[in-house]
């Protein structure tokens, strides 16, 4: 069995319009993202300031602009973000533009050409499986779908060849016969396995089960413990329950020609070094270095992932090496991106840098939350950035990593003009508050103990908010409120002080975890401050995402602007930024959703802003042209700057499948599942079921599908061959 472009569903056609769903033909407000505001951080000026961040990244060779010279592209698993930085005057420049090329990737990626043709190919996370995507890229970067699950011979027939979510498995041509094979952990297992291609030629599949113990030797199942020289005949009554996750790299390390492996694991900061000593097709491992590598070990909570890339310039290749652990609470999260070049002489990697890129960017750790607000009342408005926090510390215990981290809120005074913002970093724990080891600080502003003093009010993970009044901030003494008015919500508070009905006091607007709104509004008379709860679900807004997860994390930006009176700007747990207006007048009905997610202009064109998930939203006139401008930052911790522009038109042309939105419900179900579809030009064609090892259950050809007979758990649910949805029958 071959398998050569397999459900070919589209081809994906870069900078094409994607909302002819709306509901106008302009939008209400235009953003074009600006890379080139000044940051200096705090005394030099950081070359691309707006990149967004890295947690977790695994770097990819690619031509990005096709000059015939190799770029990089970066996948951020925290988010699921494309990353692309173009080779540009000898160094990677960040290129945004061309991210808007790549499908909808999710939990790992790997780039490898496996055509031959010179071109980058995909190899992605799938169905518990690999998906690909064929470079088709001709005057413009584009790929196209070639398979949903990739098969493979196992022991008595075909099925889907397994991958882990968490996993970075190998992609390479392991014989040296020109076409790809694989390396992957088997699903319940501590081995290796060989996945050989037999196909006929470079551009096509024909994966079979070659080796099932490659190498010879087994991960222990609840550490990073290797066993070599290992005998996996008869392996059934001693495999484990479960494989926690594992990265590899394959690449000849001591110069031999032969195919060594680096193995990072789940809940280790370590590269294993596993040396070959038989060929590349008959591994055997006889011999490891647990600190790899020996002179300057990596040390990167947690499962750190290392890709391969030839840094144009230098003789031998790189290792850029980043956590991988899929857990938002437990990787380093600064310094996390490690780089070590090869000196071909002495056959050894040399540690460069542990910032690779991100030292050249605004990363405040995870959970970045932007905030504007003119603190020194200069007319300038000045950026704050909270986050959920910093990597502090981690320990094992009872066999599991847990991490520390401590939030801190950092302070970027702007130094520039009224019609130019240009910001320096001034303060990076703003009102003495990282001591406290509390996550997910989120403030707001305003006079809140009536003593003509700004003070700072921030949310928290607990839901409560905490009263920071001017004094400790400018001085570092006094003491702060812990449980401001006993007011709290169900975790992750963001606060937002906002008049909201334009009475000429500041209301109270309180974001949280389960992603809604509450008003607390405020009834102080003669300049005092006193708030009268009103609702926990202001305007109805709800910015989950069940296809997603439970929980919406709402991060709401209300906004004045002289043409459209009251908006929202909101984040989200999903990474979408929605927009409502109607509010004016309407405290007490539903906002109207008007953008699903909001939309950046490229090229002309409008497109998804696509920032990665728990989004935080700060609007503002920053350039004084009546333009809102906005920043945006996302669980990597960094942010990207968005200058207001001339409203776009809705798109009217064909709308590309990936961005249309599809809801489900009911979800959790008992029985029936029903889908809408945004897009009239996307109707539901198909639905399929499958469980968690990837095999279909059910299928339907209309809008609606029946779970009664299965039995009650997750499934996965694939809307017209590309979108997934999880779905819980009970």
């Amino acid at each position: 069995m071959k398998t050569q472009r397999l459900f070919p569903l589209w081809c994906w056609l870069c900078l094409l319009p994607v909302f002819a769903n709306a509901q106008s033909d302009l939008f209400d407000f235009g953003f074009t993202r600006n890379p080139h505001i000044t940051v200096i951080h705090p005394s030099d000026t950081l070359l691309q300031p707006w990149t967004g961040g890295m947690n977790s990244i695994f770097f990819s060779p690619i031509d990005l602009d096709l000059d015939n010279y190799p770029d990089l592209v970066g996948f951020e698993k925290h988010g699921n973000r494309i990353l692309p930085f173009l080779w540009q005057n000898g160094r990677y420049i960040y290129a945004p533009q061309y991210a808007h090329c790549f499908p909808d990737l999710h939990d790992w990626a790997i780039l490898k050409d496996y055509d031959g043709d010179g071109k980058s190919d995909i190899f992605t996370y799938g169905l518990a499986g690999i998906r690909i995507f064929h470079n088709t890229s001709t005057d413009t970067l584009s790929f196209e779908l070639v398979t949903e699950q990739l098969p493979a011979w196992y022991y008595n027939g075909y099925v889907n060849l397994y991958a882990s979510p968490d996993d970075y498995l190998v992609v390479d041509d392991i014989d040296g016969d020109g076409l790809i094979d694989i390396l992957n952990f088997w699903v319940l297992g501590k081995y290796v396995h060989y996945l050989r291609n037999y196909a006929d030629s470079p551009g096509l599949f024909d994966m079979r089960l070659e080796e099932s113990c490659w190498g010879h030797f087994s991960e222990a199942d609840d550490n990073n413990t290797i066993t070599l020289f290992t005998d996996c005949d008869n392996k059934s009554d001693d495999e484990p329950l479960r494989h926690t996750g594992s990265s590899m790299l394959l690449l000849d390390i001591d110069g031999d020609s032969t195919q060594d492996l680096l193995v990072g694991d789940v809940d280790s900061p370590h590269l294993i070094y596993l040396h070959n000593g038989g060929t590349n097709s008959d591994a055997t491992m006889d011999s490891q270095d647990t600190l790899f590598p020996s002179n300057a070990p990596v040390v990167l909570y947690s499962m750190p992932a290392p890709a391969q890339v030839q840094i144009p310039g230098l003789p031998g290749p790189s290792l850029i090496i980043s956590p991988s652990d899929p857990s938002l609470a437990k990787s380093q999260d600064l310094q996390s991106v490690w780089r070590y070049d090869y000196d071909t002489l002495l056959h050894q990697y040399t540690l460069v840098q542990k910032d690779f890129l991100q030292k050249e960017m605004i990363d405040v750790g995870s959970g970045c939350r932007p905030v504007l607000y003119d603190w020194d009342g200069d007319g300038l408005t000045d950026l704050f950035l909270a986050n959920y926090g910093q990597f502090d510390s981690a320990s094992v215990v009872n066999g599991f990593l847990v991490s520390d981290f401590s939030s801190s809120i950092q302070y970027y005074h702007n130094e520039g003009s009224a019609t130019q913002p240009a910001f320096r970093l001034a303060d990076t724990d703003f009102g003495h508050l990282r001591d406290l080891n509390l996550q997910a600080l989120h403030p707001t502003f305003g006079d809140l103990n009536d003593d003509g003093l700004t003070d700072m009010l921030c949310g928290n993970k607990e839901g409560t908010l905490i009263l920071v009044p001017h004094q400790r901030i400018t001085t570092g003494s006094g003491d702060i409120e812990t449980d401001y008015r006993n007011i709290s919500t169900d975790g992750f508070s963001t606060p937002q002080l906002f008049d909201l009905d334009n009475d000429g006091r500041s209301d109270l607007l309180i974001g949280n975890r389960r992603g809604l709104i509450s008003y607390h509004h405020n009834i102080g008379i003669c300049g005092m401050t006193d708030f009268e709860h009103i609702t926990d679900t202001l305007g109805q807004v709800d910015v989950r995402d069940f296809n997603q997860s439970y929980f919406g994390h709402s991060v709401p930006c209300f906004f004045r602007d002289p043409v459209h009176g009251t908006v929202l700007f909101c984040g989200s747990e999903s990474g979408h930024i929605r927009y409502y207006n109607h509010i004016d007048g309407n405290l007490n009905g539903a906002f109207t959703l008007s953008e699903y997610t909001l939309a950046e202009t490229v090229n002309g064109q409008p497109l998804r802003l696509r920032e990665g998930i728990r989004t935080g939203v700060a609007v503002g006139m920053l350039y004084g042209d009546n333009m809102p401008d906005m920043i945006v930052g996302n669980y990597a911790g960094g942010v990207s700057f968005f200058s207001g522009s001339e409203q776009m038109h809705h798109g009217t042309g064909i709308a590309n499948i990936h961005e249309t939105q599809y809801q489900t419900y009911p979800n959790p179900t008992t029985g029936m599942i029903f889908c809408t579809s945004s897009a009239p030009q996307d109707p539901i064609q198909t639905m399929e079921i499958f469980d968690l090892s990837g095999r279909c259950l059910l299928q339907s050809g209309s809008d609606h599908l029946d779970l009664s007979a299965l039995a009650n758990g997750l499934y996965i649910l694939i809307i017209n061959h590309h979108s997934r949805h999880k779905i819980i029958k009970q």
